[in-house]
């Protein structure tokens, strides 16, 4: 099985998080969300050669300030333990008064979040993000933009190497999670999504009870061993329904049936 990258919050799809979610024609790697985003390259190709003063600067960047390793430990401890009060204390102040009484939308965040694997115990990346980074949208702002990706690389309880990318920014000489606060737009394009995202669980519950042996064996067989790309082309190719049925049902038949 391929190693997993999963990642939440991604650069450029800070705000297509709102937006409707684009199902792709080929089903994504193992485990991996598909609104996934790898961290930016290191250095592009042609760039010019680094000294070592300046490489040394980098390594040190990136292993982060001890308030930004604190930030981290403060997360990841949170995200283990699903504590969502004390993840909403994640986001910044100017977030929270934004985002104000759509906690329904606050709720699908934290969620999101808390549905990324994570460890107490993982390797450090800071890295410091370009300028304007977030463009303009009608469907949200930034009260706090994010002028940093922090990167948490651990091996998972299933083997596989992951990373968990959070956009992170300083406010009021803290750190935090920089979290979009919806528009009107936003809001009614949310609420569009939560229905969307319920016909579609509807769905798969009643495809899960057409899914018989021998398919359900192989496909629980599968999803016993964390291959869910796997279980997803298997269920496409016997059962012959469409991928978000499909992603639905391997869900339901994992244990997931709230899934996003």
């Amino acid at each position: 099985m391929l190693n997993a990258l999963r990642t939440t919050l991604a650069l450029i799809a800070m705000t297509a998080a709102i937006a409707a979610p684009a199902y792709p024609q080929e089903a994504p790697k193992p485990q991996e969300s598909p609104w996934a985003m790898r961290a930016p390259a290191a250095v592009p190709q042609g760039a010019p050669t680094l000294s070592a003063e300046q490489r040394a600067a980098i390594e040190t960047a990136e292993k982060g300030t001890p308030a930004q390793q604190a930030f981290a430990h403060k997360v990841a401890d949170i995200m283990h333990r699903k504590d969502y009060a004390a993840m909403k204390q994640v986001f910044a102040p100017s977030t929270l008064k934004c985002i104000g009484k759509n906690d329904d939308f606050l709720e699908d965040r934290i969620k999101r979040q808390f549905e990324l694997p994570i460890s107490r115990q993982f390797k450090l990346k800071i890295t410091k993000l370009p300028e304007n980074i977030v463009g303009q949208s009608k469907y949200a702002t930034y009260p706090m933009l994010p002028t940093h990706l922090m990167g948490m690389d651990f091996t998972a309880d299933d083997g596989n190497h992951d990373t968990v990318n959070l956009p992170i920014g300083e406010e009021d000489r803290k750190w935090y999670e920089a979290q979009p606060c919806p528009t009107e737009a936003g809001m009614d394009r949310f609420a569009k999504l939560q229905h969307m995202k319920a016909v579609r669980r509807e769905h798969a519950k009643q495809a899960v009870t057409q899914v018989k042996d021998p398919v359900k064996s192989q496909l629980l067989a599968l999803i016993g061993k964390h291959d869910s790309v796997s279980a997803w082309r298997l269920c496409m190719s016997s059962m012959h329904f469409d991928f978000p049925t499909c992603r639905g049902v391997v869900s339901i038949l994992a244990g997931h049936p709230d899934y996003e």
